[in-house]
């Protein structure tokens, strides 16, 4: 019986020891297994990650950097092959609609890029396409006149439109009315120049026409030829009468008070003296020229009206001979010489005023002749002359001259004077003795008494001087 249980006992050890090593072995089978699943997880968690991370850069490349955007779908995990594929599909559209909707922006209308069928994502952008290329064309057609069209399919922009349409409708009406209107004026206008032109050939002075922006003529109702001896006087007056238009045209047109505008038609006429020269240089030629601004033919211009003068200036030019020269010394007669003078003291000028009388003229006119009395007053007024140019001689009358000497001192002049009578009297070997006696007054910005009283006072100067030159000479005899 006992050995019957140890037995038992042994077997049963046995078996328990089988038991264990198989325990073991299961343990090492299940950690291998174990180990490997946990690399296969792994390595699988890595190949999503990494096949999420490629797609998600793809996508941002699409939205971002379209052109370094590139997804292949065979480097990505099985399972997500197909789902690449569809993201490359969305990337395309994506793409597709960028450029239409760049090309639109541009304004390219015609555009023909191709989009993908199922491209759903472009499909709002081409009906946007056609609208535009539709409201074009219709724009084109209202360019044209078309003021029918009416635009229906977009909304407020619609509204937009066709009110454009209609104020462009209701401007061109006005503007077609416009024309017709002007059509009119300007066909009375052109009968009124004809009508113009008619009378003005009929009018002898030289009538002229000049644009105020071109300076061109636009009309004149005669040659310029026929009252010019040639081409080079008609430049000259061209010229002229353009320098003249230039200042007339610069003048200010609004009124005094420098805010309200003066209209063209009512500035003042132009009024001046046109004097053309001859091959020597002299004067040989003058017209009166009177000017109105007007509108000829729609352009601003100004109408000259050109009066040949020549001959009634040289008769003012011989009446001012003789009005204020002295026919025999050509010095200025007291007519200008007194003129001079109560200008010089209205101007508050500082200046020496000398009366000068000729000793013996009438003794040389009765003995001698009024010849060799000439001949005396001829070479008194040339000593005379001696002050220079800022200096007036004039012939009072007679024996007597008035001279207005600028630029010297009572003294100064005192002596040249002397230096004058001294020359007259050495210059002359003749039947009589020539020299004259003179009287000075200095005058000053600061004097109040008038001309003829200054003349007064030198010509009692005057007396003074020839009273003791003649007290000095008895006293020699």
């Amino acid at each position: 019986m006992e050995a019957s249980n140890s037995s038992a006992d042994r077997r049963q050890g046995s078996q328990d020891r089988r038991q264990t090593s198989q325990d073991r072995r299961q343990g090492s089978e299940d950690r291998r297994q174990s180990s490997e699943n946990e690399e296969l997880s792994s390595l699988l968690r890595e190949n999503v990650q990494f096949s999420v991370d490629t797609m998600f850069a793809y996508l941002r490349d699409v939205l971002y950097h379209s052109k370094d955007a590139n997804l292949d779908p065979e480097q990505l995990d099985e399972l997500f092959r197909d789902l690449a594929q569809g993201m490359l599909f969305i990337g395309q559209c994506v793409n597709e609609s960028r450029a239409l909707a760049n090309e639109l922006a541009r304004g390219n209308l015609e555009s023909t890029i191709t989009i993908s069928p199922g491209n759903d994502i472009a499909s709002g952008l081409k009906n946007l396409q056609s609208t535009l290329k539709h409201i074009s064309w219709q724009v084109k057609q209202v360019a044209k006149g078309d003021y029918h069209q009416k635009v229906s399919f977009a909304g407020t922009f619609s509204e937009s439109i066709n009110d454009m349409i209609e104020q462009l409708k209701e401007r061109d009406r006005a503007l077609h009315a416009e024309i017709e209107t002007n059509q009119r004026l300007a066909a009375d206008a052109h009968n009124t120049v004809l009508l113009l032109e008619s009378i003005t050939k009929g009018i002898e002075e030289l009538i002229v026409v000049i644009d105020c922006s071109t300076y061109e003529w636009l009309y004149t109702n005669h040659e310029p030829s026929r009252f010019l001896p040639n081409l080079e006087s008609v430049n000259e007056l061209k010229a002229i009468l353009n320098m003249k238009l230039e200042d007339y045209n610069r003048e200010p047109t609004a009124a005094d008070d420098g805010e309200t505008p003066v209209p063209a038609r009512e500035k003042a006429p132009l009024q001046d003296l046109v004097e053309l020269m001859g091959e020597d240089g002299s004067l040989c030629q003058f017209f009166s020229v009177m000017g109105y601004p007007i509108t000829w033919m729609g352009r601003a211009s100004t109408v000259l009206v050109l009066v040949d003068v020549t001959a009634e200036q040289r008769e003012r030019e011989q009446l001012e001979q003789v009005a204020f020269y002295d026919t025999l010394t050509s010095a200025y007669s007291r007519h200008y010489g007194m003129l001079t003078f109560e200008r010089w003291l209205i101007e508050k000028q500082s200046f020496v005023v000398a009366f000068v009388d000729m000793d013996g003229l009438k003794y040389v006119n009765d003995t001698l002749g009024h010849t060799i009395g000439d001949e005396y007053i001829l070479s008194t007024a040339r000593i005379l002359t001696g002050f220079g140019e800022q200096t007036i001689l004039c012939r009072l009358g007679g024996d007597e001259f008035m001279l207005l000497i600028r630029g010297f001192s009572i003294e100064q002049a005192r002596e040249v004077l002397e230096e004058m009578r001294e020359r007259l009297a050495a210059n002359f070997d003749g039947a009589y003795n020539r020299s004259f006696s003179y009287g000075l007054v200095e005058i000053d910005e600061e004097n109040t008494r008038s001309a003829s009283l200054l003349l007064s006072i030198a010509d009692e100067c005057m007396y003074d001087d020839k009273r003791g030159r003649k007290k000095e000479r008895r006293a020699e005899a």
